[in-house]
């Protein structure tokens, strides 16, 4: 298979960001790793899901990274899956979001529903594992694709785990894992009491209605970056010794001190001031000199 992949990232309407602190610390995401599918099953809706991953679904999406032929075959398709944590766990590292939080991480996920039930989008079937947060605390959704089985004759390349118990409406699933999100919400918090009916509601429903909750929700908090609070590693106590004390000044250190501060800078004369040596030397030797001539005058 060629590589033809594209990494999913967050667009800047999401407002996902995180704080990398300057220090490594314990992250909260897995590994990447790849899933392989070929369309033995179904292979027109798997065809249909290919397609729509190739023109670029979105970054929410997990993407297609090679496309090619299984031994057997039938069109297959090599999937990556970014590092990043099932929501569960991701709130457990987050903490109580904040309803802006809630806007940023629900919001893609009812997107992408409306888009699914209004025929633009083909998505498979989710489990409870395959919406998450990556790294960058962006929405990942992994679903399996419609009409996939894992790739015939790899044996190496088992059916991948994620897709235990998955539901096959994807997109009821991801308005499940919306509601999800906000039920992590404080109870108290206004927003809740307009985004809760709204979400209880549209499980079901089709594509214009679910768009018109995006918007509900979107009206209901400001959206907020997502931020990790990832540990720093802790900083040692360190004790100092206290310095030793000063040894005590010797009356020759003391005189010592004196000369060499009057050699820099000069014989202090007033409060601030201070005249050169030499300009001294030469003032002591000339009053020298009248005294020692008046001295013999007289």
């Amino acid at each position: 298979m060629g590589s033809i992949g594209l990494e999913a990232r967050p667009v800047s309407a999401t407002l996902v960001t995180m704080t990398k602190p300057s220090t490594p610390a314990a992250g909260p995401v897995t590994t990447a790793e790849t899933d392989r599918w070929c369309g033995s099953v179904d292979p027109t809706a798997f065809a249909r899901w290919l397609a729509d991953r190739a023109v670029g679904a979105g970054p929410h999406l997990a993407p297609v990274v090679a496309v090619g032929r299984c031994p057997a075959g039938h069109l297959a398709a090599r999937v990556l899956r970014p590092a990043a944590l099932p929501l569960d766990r991701a709130f457990e590292e987050l903490g109580v979001p904040t309803s802006g939080v809630a806007v940023t991480v629900s919001v893609p996920l009812l997107e992408l529903a409306a888009t699914a039930r209004a025929g633009a989008l083909e998505l498979g079937a989710l489990g409870p594992d395959d919406v998450g947060l990556d790294d960058a605390g962006a929405v990942l959704v992994v679903d399996r694709p419609p009409g996939a089985a894992r790739c015939c004759g790899d044996e190496s390349d088992a059916e991948p785990l994620h897709g235990r118990r998955s539901d096959p409406d994807g997109p009821r699933q991801l308005v499940l894992a919306a509601r999800t999100v906000w039920d992590r919400v404080d109870a108290q918090d206004p927003a809740r009491g307009v985004v809760d009916p709204l979400l209880d509601g549209v499980v079901d429903a089709d594509g214009p209605t679910l768009r018109s909750v995006v918007e509900q929700v979107l009206g209901a908090a400001a959206p907020r970056p997502v931020r990790w609070a990832r540990g720093t590693p802790a900083v040692a106590d360190l004790e100092f010794a206290a310095p030793p004390p000063a040894p005590a000044d010797e009356p020759l250190d003391r005189v010592l001190r004196v000369v060499r501060t009057v050699l820099e800078q000069g014989v202090p004369v007033g409060r601030g001031r201070r005249i050169g040596l030499r300009r001294v030397v030469v003032g002591v030797a000339v009053a020298s000199g009248l005294v020692a001539v008046a001295v013999a005058l007289g």
